[in-house]
């Protein structure tokens, strides 16, 4: 309990500037994994290119790509309010 409540009043105490580079840190991480996001829909596309001939693969790709980009757009929203 005792760990808790130091850990609390850890966070009351957050300077400007730690506050800024946690907003930084989050930021660079959001913009990593955006970058990541758009590498595996490359990926994807690629696949869905090759016209394996299977409609199930087709369309669990088709989804994927679907995913990835709403995820992507999800994670772009929040780094640009973070």
């Amino acid at each position: 309990m005792a760990d808790k409540a130091s850990l609390e009043m850890s966070r009351i105490g957050h300077t400007a500037e730690q506050r800024k580079r946690d907003t930084q840190y989050q930021r660079r991480n959001l913009r990593i994994a955006i970058r990541q996001l758009e590498r595996a829909e490359l990926y994807l596309v690629a696949l869905y290119s090759l016209n394996l001939g299977d409609r199930q693969a087709e369309a669990s790709t088709d989804d994927l790509i679907r995913r990835l980009r709403s995820l992507r757009r999800y994670l772009s929203e929040l780094k640009l309010t973070a």
